[in-house]
């Protein structure tokens, strides 16, 4: 039995119910909801989606969007619930989860998020001592890790990049800008969302914040459930941002491992090319491109020409495709 934001969600003789209800799938769709059922607040990829609903068949990618889609629908899932984690597969976010003698309780902001799994730490950071050491136990006290910090450069100096993290940081600090520390994070590509808080907000100051990519703009003094909530949502994108800064890494690290000729044939590859195409370009026979080609998706981890130019967004950010 799982509480799925307000839906209860439960496997009665292998069907699956909404609030004692029987949900009206299709076979596809109960099958996939049961194997994201079987694996809450993880990644389930496309991959494993698809072999698990149709083992023996060669299914095309958007008939799972469909299901996906279907599912949200028919149980009343959001997309927070949910979770399209873009490229890779989909996450079901579970709130509250307990076996058939466990009792459910509906959830409400502040429930909701003490039972969200805690996947990221939060750095709050404030050179208002009182104010900083008062978030930090609000929100430990809701079972969350939090740390804090009285200055940008504390943060920085200290902060684990490695690590799935989010911040709470105030517009204005004695030595430097919560503006001039998010600049820094994107110069730097961290992959950190920031929640903004001020005493003293603006409409323009929460425009600038949310236009340099603010998660949110919170106001002093915040209500708790909003707090709450908002570093909830918050938590729940460091981890997305990190997973795919982590894949990013993975597939920039196989492209490095490429020798000069593979990286050409990958290129000609991703841009459009034919093999005879490269190989007259590359000054070699049509066959030796095409052990190239071998070569290159054994190393890039792709068993499909989709794969290998979803990764080529990655590696080759600028890459021009072939012209008509």
């Amino acid at each position: 039995m799982v509480n799925l934001g307000s839906a209860l969600i439960s496997l009665d003789g292998g069907r699956l119910k909404k609030d004692g209800t029987l949900l009206p799938m299709s076979r596809p769709a109960e099958q996939i909801f049961k194997v994201l059922l079987s694996s809450l607040n993880q990644l389930v990829t496309k991959e494993e989606l698809l072999s698990a609903v149709w083992p023996d068949r060669v299914v095309e990618e958007n008939n799972l969007q469909v299901h996906i889609s279907s599912i949200r629908k028919i149980a009343g899932l959001d997309r927070a619930t949910l979770e399209t984690v873009s490229g890779r597969g989909y996450r079901l976010n579970v709130m509250e989860a307990g076996g058939s003698d466990t009792t459910v309780v509906p959830p409400t902001r502040h429930r909701a998020f003490q039972t969200v799994e805690p996947v990221a730490c939060v750095h709050v950071v404030d050179d208002e001592c009182l104010v900083k050491t008062a978030l930090v136990r609000q929100l430990r006290s809701a079972g969350i890790t939090a740390l804090g910090h009285a200055s940008a450069d504390e943060f920085l100096a200290t902060c684990d990049f490695t690590a799935p993290s989010c911040l709470l940081l105030d517009v204005r600090l004695a030595q430097s800008s919560g503006f001039d520390l998010q600049a820094e994070l994107a110069k730097r590509q961290a992959p950190i969302p920031i929640v903004f808080m001020t005493g003293f907000g603006t409409i323009d100051m929460s425009v600038r914040a949310m236009k340099a990519g603010a998660e949110s703009f919170l106001t002093k003094p915040m209500d708790e459930a909003e707090l709450l909530r908002v570093v909830s949502e918050a938590m729940i994108r460091a981890k997305v941002w990190h997973e795919e800064t982590a894949a990013d890494y993975a597939i920039r690290g196989r492209y490095d491992r490429l020798s000069e000729r593979e990286k050409e044939v990958f290129k000609g590859v991703v841009a459009g090319y034919m093999n005879k195409e490269i190989a007259m370009a590359l000054g070699v026979q049509e066959v030796t491109v095409k052990v190239y080609k071998k070569n290159v998706m054994l190393k890039m981890g792709a068993t499909k020409l989709v794969e290998l130019i979803d990764m080529s967004r990655v590696v080759l950010p600028e890459r021009t495709r072939k012209t008509a």
